[in-house]
């Protein structure tokens, strides 16, 4: 009579075990097989690859994850406005396939001013920066700036801001009621920062004082102003004796 084959669970694992063992080599390459597959997808979800060609090639979920894209600065524009190139940590895709990249960058919340933009001229031109988005429209993408100074990486709103460059953008209400978790966040940042500025007089903030226009009616005032007070000066002398 044969004798009925074993069904069990633990009859099962050890002939997988058994096949596996005697297949040393194939198991290693299904294992690295696995491993390859399973970085490619990780690094694609995580958007290390992925070419931003324009604004609109930005996910909106970068927004909600404070997702920080490097890139090549290309121009300064007329407005401080911020031209760059999607560069990816992982350039995996070869140069001729890569699509050409544009995208243009505006710093959030800061009303920049003339020496704003001649400071981003002198500091970030035709260097590596990072972004974080937190509008995306068409055209402009408002973004939380960073460039790397030493080791670390600096927020550029922030330091204009802090250095008296340039100061927080004014809001309407409207303005003010529609923004974003990631917008108020930096927002009261700024806020911060220009504030500090403020108390000790950096930048636009310093407190000059204005050098006397002297004109000869003026001449006349504080002569005839010097010369009372010195005589209530004397009188008050003598009439003490």
């Amino acid at each position: 009579m044969p004798s009925s084959e074993d069904n069990s669970p633990s009859s099962l694992f050890s002939k997988i075990t058994e096949v596996l063992d005697s297949n040393v080599r194939l198991t290693r390459n299904v294992l690295y097989g696995i491993g390859l597959v399973g970085f490619l997808v990780a690094v694609k979800n995580s958007g290390l690859t992925h070419i931003i060609a324009s604004s609109s090639d930005i996910p909106a979920s970068f927004i909600t994850r404070k997702v920080r894209v490097r890139c090549f600065v290309e121009a300064i524009g007329t407005r401080g406005i911020v031209h760059v190139q999607h560069r990816p940590f992982l350039n995996i895709i070869p140069t001729k396939w890569r699509p050409k990249s544009h995208v243009q960058l505006e710093l959030a919340l800061v009303d920049l001013s003339p020496l704003g933009g001649k400071w981003l001229q002198d500091t970030i031109d035709q260097k590596i920066i990072w972004f974080q988005p937190l509008l995306i429209t068409e055209s402009i993408v408002q973004a939380h700036i960073f460039h790397r100074k030493y080791i670390r990486l600096h927020s550029i709103n922030a330091t204009l801001i802090g250095q008296g460059i340039c100061k927080v953008k004014d809001l309407t209400p409207e303005q003010f009621s529609s923004l974003s978790a990631p917008e108020d966040e930096l927002l009261r940042m700024l806020l911060q920062h220009q504030m500090i500025a403020s108390q000790k007089e950096r930048g636009m903030w310093k407190i000059k004082d204005e050098p006397t226009k002297w004109t000869p009616i003026s001449t006349i005032k504080h002569i005839i102003s010097s010369t009372v007070h010195l005589w209530r000066k004397i009188k008050r002398k003598f009439s003490k004796k």
